[in-house]
């Protein structure tokens, strides 16, 4: 492709979206280049856990696994109460089975076993060997042998715009034109204004963190003003339970513990996938208690085993999770902090958090009362975690759901990853990917491997199309 403009696609960020972007403009003819504006590649996407959402991949079916054509799109539209882009994804979850297989050829290193990542009909998570820095690592190899130029430490200002069109960036005072522009910026979670005012469920100030990159700032929304491009997705994300002691990331509650609102009464299986419990949450207040007894914490020599399986989530290869906060010495630490409350007696521990006597002790029984029948009729708890709540002291703590994992509100595209203009128009020569997008995330996160597979699948559909643009209008000289 011979043209006058500097590159036939710039790409803005190099998570997993940006990378996928780049991987796939390149594949489809394009001289790409990708401009970071951290000093190192991945941005949140290397700190990630690793898991890919998709299905029918060759992987899922190795592992014998049939998964229907359509059956990922219309589980996540249904979670979601069909309040979604839909066209955009359908196309992007149809082509997932694809973008894994396509992931696994450029060098992405995935185990043989699936997980379940959530609330999902069939095991759908395919899981990167070695995390999403691995994952990063790959596609940035992939990158670099394709011949894709990435710039670090760059930090796009603006996007040049010629009647209409997108024609290529501004950063560090130099101008560069391409054919087209892919914005793959991340989220908002490292910039605190932004959470406040376009996710506030998730917003407490001085307490709510951000499990992801520095440089997630939310460029995406100066560009959207700048531009006209519409904007979707306010409030929606995914928040995870967090006891305010600390900003300590822990992703899963103990499957001993129980969960109760702020009347004393349980309403889920505490191990439930977190995109559930956050949605759970938001219709409680955002406020909920985890409750439990020293032999917790303290099990009996005779009952250690009972105890010390305490997560139904599993990675392949990798030990079982255990506690970071509900333990013994924490507890301890931090008795006297004000969301944690220890009593001798349950009715005492009622007093302590303000909910009504009657209410959690009779709470409890009933759950002892489960556990003493072997099953969990009331919220299908598995059976391996009903332990009894008996042995004082016991334990409250006080969690809401402010540790911030992803942010859905971002811009608006079509389902070749374009975006829209607030005229409902595509915006000429400008396409998106990744956590910059909005209507693709929910208000219920279907569960691990959701952000990732958002990034790579419209990574790899923004990227061609964008290549596709630039061939398109190249100036032949």
């Amino acid at each position: 492709m011979g043209s006058e403009r500097d590159f036939d696609v710039i790409v803005v960020g190099s998570g997993a979206a940006g990378l996928s972007a780049a991987l796939s403009a390149t594949e489809a003819g394009a001289s790409v280049l990708v401009v970071e504006s951290e000093g190192v590649v991945g941005g949140s996407s290397r700190l990630a856990g690793g898991v890919v959402m998709a299905s029918r991949s060759k992987l899922q079916k190795a592992a014998g696994i049939e998964d229907e054509e359509g059956a990922l799109y219309r589980e996540y539209m249904s979670i979601n109460g069909w309040d979604l882009s839909a066209g955009p994804v359908r196309a992007w979850a149809s082509s997932l089975g694809e973008t894994v297989d396509w992931l696994s050829a450029n060098g992405v290193p995935f185990y043989e076993q699936m997980i379940f990542g959530g609330d999902e009909s069939r095991a759908r998570g395919h899981c990167v060997e070695g995390g999403g820095q691995a994952l990063v690592t790959a596609l940035a190899a992939a990158c670099k042998k394709a011949g894709v130029d990435i710039a670090l430490g760059r930090r796009v200002e603006r996007l040049v715009v010629e009647d209409g069109t997108v024609v290529g960036i501004e950063s560090g005072g130099e101008t560069l034109t391409a054919g087209s522009v892919v914005l793959a910026t991340g989220g908002f979670g490292a910039n605190p204004a932004l959470l406040e005012q376009f996710y506030p469920s998730s917003y407490v100030e001085d307490e709510t963190f951000y499990i992801g990159a520095d440089g997630a700032r939310g460029d995406h929304v100066e560009f959207a003003e700048q531009l006209g491009a519409q904007l979707t997705g306010v409030d929606r994300g995914l928040r995870m339970l967090n006891p305010g002691v600390d900003k300590v990331h822990e992703a899963f509650l103990p499957g001993w513990t129980i969960l109760v609102d702020r009347n004393g009464h349980r309403f889920t299986d505490e191990t439930a996938p977190y995109g559930i419990l956050d949605a759970l949450m938001r219709n409680r207040g955002n406020v909920g208690f985890v409750i439990f007894d020293d032999a917790c914490v303290r099990p009996p020599a005779d009952k250690a085993d009972r105890y010390r399986d305490a997560y139904k989530q599993v990675w392949p290869n990798h030990a079982p999770f255990r506690p970071k906060h509900y333990t013994a010495e924490v507890m301890e630490l931090f008795a006297d902090h004000e969301r944690v409350h220890i009593a001798n007696t349950v009715e005492e521990l009622a007093d302590a958090i303000g909910v009504p006597r009657a209410e959690l002790a009779g709470e409890i029984d009933r759950y002892n009362g489960l556990v003493a029948a072997g099953a969990d009729t009331d919220y299908n708890k598995p059976a391996k975690f009903l332990n009894p709540l008996s042995t004082g002291p016991f334990y409250a703590v006080e969690v809401r759901p402010t540790a911030v994992a992803h942010t859905g509100y971002g811009l608006k595209i079509d389902e070749s990853g374009a975006v829209v203009s607030r005229n409902g128009h595509a915006i000429d020569g400008l396409f998106a990917a990744g956590e910059c997008t909005g209507g693709i995330s929910g208000r219920v996160y279907m569960g691990s491997g959701s952000s990732l597979s958002s990034a790579a699948g419209f990574g790899r559909i923004s990227g061609a199309a964008a290549a596709k643009r630039a061939a398109r209008t190249a100036v032949t000289v």
